[in-house]
């Protein structure tokens, strides 16, 4: 059963010991199961997720809730602006030297402002709504 929270996705990693990775995708992909549900999607990212104390997974978090509601046309929730959810190093979602000034340009404000660079579209999953086609 995916988590039908970000808050339940962390709890899921530090409880339960649940792999990362996992946790986010299986929330990520719970969030665009509710694509234009927008008082669903908003109760996905409202509640709190609990503070790791790990770096640079609790600035990640952050910028999740934060991404997901500029990205959603969602109120932000008071969370994300916690001291908790910044970093004070900058962290590269890969490492090759190559690609850090592409990865300093396209990185989404939610994701840069808390140092983390990254694709300009971080989030993206196979349910990812095609919001080309449901313009037209």
């Amino acid at each position: 059963m995916r988590p039908h929270s970000l808050k339940e996705a962390i709890e899921r990693i530090l409880l339960v010991r649940e792999e990362e990775r996992i946790a986010i995708a299986e929330f990520l992909d719970e969030f665009y199961l509710h694509y234009g549900h927008t008082e669903q999607l908003q109760a996905m990212i409202d509640a709190p997720p609990p503070v790791s104390g790990r770096q640079p997974l609790d600035a990640y978090v952050g910028a999740i809730g934060e991404y997901r509601a500029r990205r959603w046309g969602l109120i932000i929730p008071f969370w994300v602006e916690a001291e908790s959810r910044f970093l004070d190093t900058p962290v590269f979602a890969d490492d090759l030297q190559l690609m850090k000034p592409i990865l300093l340009r396209d990185s989404p404000i939610a994701f840069r402002r808390r140092l983390i660079f990254t694709e300009a579209e971080p989030l993206r999953r196979g349910r990812f709504p095609d919001l080309v086609s449901s313009t037209k």
